[in-house]
C-alpha cells in the first residue's frame, strides 16, 4: 500500500513524499507490483511478499529522488582541509554513502521462489 511505503520512507530517511511526487510513486509502486506478479505467475501479489513491495518501491524512489532529498549539501563532503603545514583528514562515511546503502538494502535481489506458480 502506498500509504505503507510513504510511512517507511519517512522512517527512513526522514523525507514526507509531496503530492506533486505521489504519480511518480504510484507508477513505481505499480512497475514492482507487476514484476512481483509476472515472475511468481500469480495474479495477487502474495501476502508474505507484501513487505518485500513497500520496499522495493521505497528504494527506487529513494534513488530516483536522491537529488531531491539530500539536496546539495548531502552529497558533497571535504575529505582534506590543508593549512599551513597542518593537513586534516576527515574520515567515516558521508550522508550521500550511507544513502546509498539504504537504497541497496531495500532494493537488494530477492528470491520470489517460494512464491511461483507454475504455467499449465
Amino acid at each position: 500500500m502506498l500509504a505503507d511505503v510513504r510511512m517507511l520512507i519517512k522512517a527512513s530517511v526522514g523525507y514526507e513524499v509531496q503530492e506533486s511526487e505521489l504519480p511518480l510513486l504510484t507508477y513505481i509502486y505499480n512497475g514492482v507490483a507487476q514484476h512481483i506478479r509476472n515472475d511468481c505467475n500469480v495474479t495477487e501479489i502474495p501476502e508474505g511478499l507484501q513487505t518485500v513491495l513497500d520496499e522495493l518501491a521505497a528504494g527506487k524512489f529513494l534513488a530516483l529522488q536522491k537529488g531531491v532529498i539530500l539536496g546539495a549539501e548531502g552529497m558533497e563532503v571535504v575529505k582534506s582541509i590543508r593549512e599551513g603545514d597542518t593537513i586534516v583528514e576527515l574520515g567515516g562515511t558521508s550522508t550521500e554513502q550511507r544513502y546509498d546503502a539504504l537504497v541497496l538494502a531495500l532494493t537488494k535481489e530477492r528470491d520470489f521462489a517460494c512464491y511461483r506458480k507454475f504455467r499449465w
